[in-house]
């Protein structure tokens, strides 16, 4: 059965689904209001109609730490583990990657935190 691709943009973002991996990118200057209402409503979509095993979260937003920020970050992680994802990447530049790790309450999925897109995606489809 061959998968089709899916994507979706919005307002500073871009998901895309490719055989059962859910790839992110949050670019820099993206507000926490698109965050946390546009992209979210198409995360709950694709995990909703979709089979996907693993996520991608590549973050290149300006200030992916303030405290709301995290709340949407541990919800998503929620949301990931509860539809049975069982692996997220994040991809993140030097301290945005060490923040994120110790920050952000992941429950039992199976995290990465690399500098490295290609090392995430990699990791993400071999899940």
């Amino acid at each position: 059965m061959i998968c089709m691709a899916v994507s979706k943009s919005g307002n500073g973002w871009t998901v895309e689904v490719n055989n059962g991996v859910m790839i992110w990118e949050f670019l820099g200057g993206m507000e926490l209001s698109a965050f946390r209402d546009e992209a979210y409503e198409a995360y709950e979509e694709l995990l909703d109609s979709h089979t996907i095993d693993a996520m991608v979260t590549h973050v290149q937003m300006d200030d992916p730490f303030d405290s709301e920020t995290f709340e949407v970050w541990e919800q998503s992680a929620q949301k990931a583990e509860s539809a049975g994802i069982t692996r997220w990447a994040v991809v993140a530049d030097g301290i945005t990657a060490i923040s994120l790790r110790g920050k952000i309450d992941t429950g039992d999925l199976d995290t990465l935190t690399t500098e490295d897109r290609t090392e995430a995606v990699e990791w993400a489809e071999a899940a």
